[in-house]
């Protein structure tokens, strides 16, 4: 089976389809990364911005990391479009070190904020969450595992040569147990981790709403999306994940694992945006602002002032009689 299915994979037809369906994903991800950079940009420079530093740093590095990675992608579209690839084996191993760590560390900094939330309502501990040393610390830890793996390997002069000499494929699984490990621990502790602090989260703002006695229509609200951001993580994160730490023989696999592992870096724009009601709220003003919206915008004030003068003389008209 994995011989027919390797001889398939050899077809430069394949090779091509691979490419394009990359290069289709590309401007999409590069385009809601970017429009969630400058909304955070903006949002910031704004007189009444109300997003919260850490949560800030946090959107930047996350974005930060998914641009690096696409800017990667046409590397991967290179080498599919030829058959082969033609960079070398140093450039292979720079590629795939530094997808593994902007992927990693853009999730890591996603759930960062689901974690400063949790502190927040749950343990009581904003003080710590809004501290520099904390944030400095969250910040600095999405990079260790994957920096910590390279350079013991670099010392110890083992590192793992992820281009195939025969077939000249790279890959970023190909004979590294590390990386399916961190991999593993990411599938089996992070995703279940992040699900139990949203529950959490959302259980205690029901208690505290039923001891007050408030509506509890918000709180349906948040249900919703934070399900919803549950929804699209596990999707992103889990078929790639399970994909990836199967034993694979064949190119086609290989590939069809390394597109899997890329979709987090178009699903997390959207979770950011479900996340942050202000950012959300920034992108909707950046959509709408233009010179005919504006000129729109401009009109309806007046004419609503207007009515409002009219309305006006009329009551007073009305308590003079």
């Amino acid at each position: 089976m994995n011989e027919t299915f390797s001889s398939l994979c050899t077809v430069s037809n394949y090779l091509s389809l691979c490419a394009s369906s990359k290069l289709l994903l590309l401007v999409p991800g590069f385009g809601l990364n970017i429009f969630i950079l400058l909304s955070l940009v903006s949002s910031l420079l704004g007189r009444r911005s109300k997003i919260k530093k850490n949560v800030a740093m946090f959107i930047l590095g996350s974005t930060s990391c998914n641009l690096v990675n696409l800017s990667l992608w046409p590397l991967t579209i290179h080498w599919q479009h030829h058959g082969r690839w033609l960079l070398g084996a140093h450039m292979c191993d720079v590629m795939v070190g530094a997808k593994h760590l902007t992927s990693s560390a853009s999730f890591q900094y996603i759930s960062f904020i689901t974690f400063s939330i949790y502190l927040t309502v749950v343990c009581g501990w904003g003080p710590l969450v809004n501290s520099r040393v904390f944030l400095a610390l969250q910040i600095i830890f999405p990079l260790l595992p994957v920096g910590l793996m390279e350079l013991i390997e670099w010392i110890q002069g083992s590192s793992v040569d992820h281009l195939d000499p025969v077939n000249l494929t790279c890959f970023s699984f190909i004979n590294d147990e590390v990386m399916r490990v961190l991999l593993m621990v990411k599938t089996a502790l992070c995703l279940p981790l992040s699900l139990y602090f949203y529950a959490h989260i959302l259980h205690t703002i029901v208690l505290s709403a039923k001891r007050t006695q408030r509506s509890q229509r918000s709180n349906v609200h948040l249900a919703k999306v934070f399900s919803l951001i549950s929804l699209i993580t596990f999707t992103a994160h889990v078929p790639g994940a399970v994909f990836a730490l199967m034993k694979h023989t064949s190119v086609c696999q290989e590939m069809v694992r390394d597109f899997l592992l890329d979709l987090p870096l178009l699903s997390s724009p959207v979770i950011l945006l479900c996340m942050n009601k202000e950012l959300r709220n920034q992108c909707l003003l950046l959509l709408r602002r233009n010179p005919n919206n504006d000129s729109v915008n401009t009109k309806s004030i007046s004419n609503t002032d207007e009515q409002h003068k009219k309305l006006n003389m009329v009551e007073t008209d009305k308590i003079q009689r």
